[in-house]
């Protein structure tokens, strides 16, 4: 899987970066750069091992692979260790330890959306895409802990025009709009494309985590922040919002299974814009099928605060499959997930159906050691 603590599974509009430079430009350049640091450490490692006799090698092989195939079996380990007793991670480790919102590895996740709209306040559905580029990065803070850090980057289009901006803006889940929108405007639609509001998530987590049975439980406390960075009104809310954040999984053998609260309030910004006060609520529940191969699904509940009682929340379900590959030696996540809002809003416009895409490059971290 990769979780996605997102700020990630969303459902509806979401924001995007603001741009400097162009994201499919951006995600090549880090693939590249990612694939060349995964192949120096690799051959450092065969110069090594090259090093020793024959006679050594056979001598210490069993006792190596003994030991290989333990440490690529836990969940609970740091992979430096792995690779400090002169074994590689497998990819079924890896599979796993991407469930971990708070691992010990570098993400560069990149997710493609499309997400169909509707609304009493129009016929038919419209449509919405999503490109995200989100790196996760954990740095050290001490010997106990870990901050987590996952900026995310988003580029959108959506069926809007340019035009109600002021009265309608894309949150990092969901649609906020006004209620004299289509009242005000006779024709709202139309399609604008850019960059819109970055948004931040830091989490401070142990690094050891707590042994359960076969499995393992994580937690990690923080907070999240939304900057208006959009390049149209239309794509973003217009205001600094900040808030608090929290992780609590468990990751066991055959099941991947927990929740990832956000919550924001502003405090800034664009004063004609509409204050905001905001939840999110990613649940995630996975079952592995093959060491490499999971089934389940990662989708978000948002709750817009200010909305009327019926238009407040939205709550999807779905199902997908993912998978742990390899392009040359990077390990790569490859996934495929369909989302459906049992619940959503009356009358506002929000999501009804989606498709998400997932291809994500993972780097253990022991690699930058």
């Amino acid at each position: 899987m990769e979780i996605h603590f997102p700020g990630v599974s969303d459902t509806s509009f979401f924001p995007a970066r603001p741009g400097c430079a162009s994201p499919i430009g951006f995600t090549l350049t880090t693939l590249l750069l990612l694939v060349i640091l995964l192949m120096v450490p690799g051959l450092a490692r065969s110069e090594v091992r090259s090093a020793g006799s024959a006679k050594d090698d056979r001598q210490d092989r069993p006792a190596v692979s003994n030991k290989c195939a333990e440490l690529t079996s836990r969940l609970d380990i740091d992979l430096k260790e792995v690779v400090r007793a002169g074994c590689e991670p497998s990819p079924a480790q890896l599979s796993k330890l991407m469930d971990n919102p708070v691992g010990n590895l570098v993400f560069v996740e990149n997710e493609f959306d499309w997400i169909q709209i509707k609304g009493s306040a129009f016929e038919g559905a419209k449509d919405a895409y999503v490109y995200r580029l989100i790196p996760t990065f954990p740095l050290s803070l001490g010997d106990s802990w870990n901050l987590i850090n996952r900026p995310i980057f988003q580029g959108v289009s959506v069926p809007l025009k340019k035009s109600v901006g002021q009265l309608i803006g894309m949150s990092p889940n969901e649609i906020v709009q006004s209620a004299e929108l289509f009242s005000t405007i006779r024709d709202p639609f139309g399609r604008t494309t850019g960059f819109g509001d970055i948004t931040y998530i830091g989490l401070v987590s142990p690094k050891k985590p707590y042994k359960i049975k076969d499995g393992i439980f994580v937690w990690g406390l923080g907070p999240t922040l939304i900057f208006p960075t959009a390049s149209e009104d239309v794509l973003g809310q217009g205001k600094f919002q900040a808030g608090p954040t929290g992780v609590a999984a468990y990751l066991g053998k055959d099941w991947a299974l927990g929740l990832f609260p956000q919550h924001w309030w502003s405090y800034a910004g664009d004063s004609d814009r509409q204050s905001t006060n905001l939840t999110n609520i990613q649940y995630f529940i996975y079952r592995n099928i093959t060491d490499t191969v999971k089934i389940g699904m990662c989708p978000n509940i948002t709750v817009n605060w200010k909305a009327d009682g019926k238009d407040m929340v939205t709550l999807p379900v779905g199902l997908g499959v993912n998978w742990m590959t390899t392009l040359g030696t990077l390990p790569v996540h490859l996934g495929i997930e369909g989302y459906y809002s049992v619940i959503h809003p009356e009358d506002a416009a929000s999501s009804r159906w989606s498709v998400r895409f997932m291809f994500t490059p993972v780097i253990p971290t022991f690699l930058f050691k």
